[in-house]
């Protein structure tokens, strides 16, 4: 599966009330040689340097980039993921971090309920994860991304490039 267009309609609304004139720091979030937990880098890619909004790629490693979020003074993380929804492959969902749960095969070496209360109290920014639900049969190492999550990514990056912004801030 993949995010109907209901859904799509869903998430436009729930992203354009919560970003709507704030400044936002957009993390993408995954090991990309791990399938389809390369959902965040993959789609952080595709808005690097194409939005209005701060882009860091920090693959598995968002710990890395905490400090350096922190420092730009968001109101809003934005942490694209992959986690288990409980739902189909591909589903889409925004969550607050502090709500998602962990998802085996995802790397993530703090929880990122803990990088989430970092920046809360650091930066007073709100912390939300993009998630997609990941097919856990393509969580392995040298596994390719699914196709459902894929196309994920490529519903998705439009609708961010549009949400964001064009241009640097």
């Amino acid at each position: 599966m993949h995010p109907t267009a209901h859904e799509l309609a869903d998430l436009r609304a729930e992203l354009e009330d919560l970003i709507a004139g704030r400044k936002i720091v957009v993390l993408g979030v995954g090991n990309d040689l791990r399938g389809d937990d390369g959902f965040g880098p993959a789609l952080g890619a595709r808005l690097e340097g194409r939005v209005a909004a701060t882009v860091f790629l920090t693959h598995d490693l968002p710990e890395d980039y905490a400090v350096k979020a922190a420092d730009l003074r968001p109101d809003v993380v934005l942490l694209l993921d992959a986690a288990d929804l409980g739902a189909e492959p591909g589903r889409v969902r925004l969550i607050r971090a502090q709500d998602i749960p962990p998802t085996p095969g995802v790397t993530h070496r703090p929880s990122l309920e803990m990088m989430a209360r970092f920046l809360e109290l650091d930066a007073g920014a709100e912390t939300w994860v993009l998630g997609v639900q990941p097919d856990m049969e393509h969580l392995g190492l040298g596994a390719e991304m699914s196709a459902t999550v894929a196309r994920a990514v490529d519903e998705l990056e439009p609708l961010l490039l549009e949400l964001l912004g064009a241009g640097e801030e």
